[in-house]
């Protein structure tokens, strides 16, 4: 899904209050793929008898799987920045399938450090799902 920015802006051009959105819908597909990558073969992940067993209604997205559409938001936003450190709460858990929306907004920016604070916020049909903090360091320019 396109994100709000088309081209990635600089430092500079941040404001508080500013936004970033995303959406993804993982499949069982996008799921098996993590699993193979990370090893976490989990049965409430990879078994959907196990999750119905567990009373979900179908397997669950991987918590980092959603947390990897972070870095969507950075990379995919900002111009020559990479991801410093990341706080998450996993809210609620997200069936397989799920439409996950991302909202990321600016809190913080700290010009010294030529750092930028993101307020995280991920919804499903079911309210929030993960909330959490992002920080991003913009490296200098080149």
């Amino acid at each position: 899904m396109p994100l709000t920015m088309t081209t990635p802006i600089h430092f500079e051009q941040l404001y508080p209050g500013q936004v970033f959105r995303t959406s993804e819908m993982f499949g069982y597909g996008a799921m098996d793929e993590f699993a193979a990558l990370t090893g976490d073969r989990s049965a409430i992940h990879s078994d959907i008898d196990v999750a119905v067993a567990c009373g979900f209604p179908d397997r669950l997205q991987y918590g980092f799987l959603l947390a990897g559409l972070l870095s969507r938001i950075v990379g995919s936003n900002f111009h020559n920045a990479v991801c410093a450190a990341v706080s998450l709460d996993f809210v609620r858990p997200v069936p397989a399938k799920a439409k996950v929306d991302v909202t990321a907004e600016v809190s913080q920016l700290q010009k010294a450090m030529r750092s930028v604070s993101l307020r995280i916020i991920m919804t499903s049909d079911d309210g929030i799902v993960v909330r959490g903090k992002l920080t991003t360091v913009f490296l200098p320019e080149f």
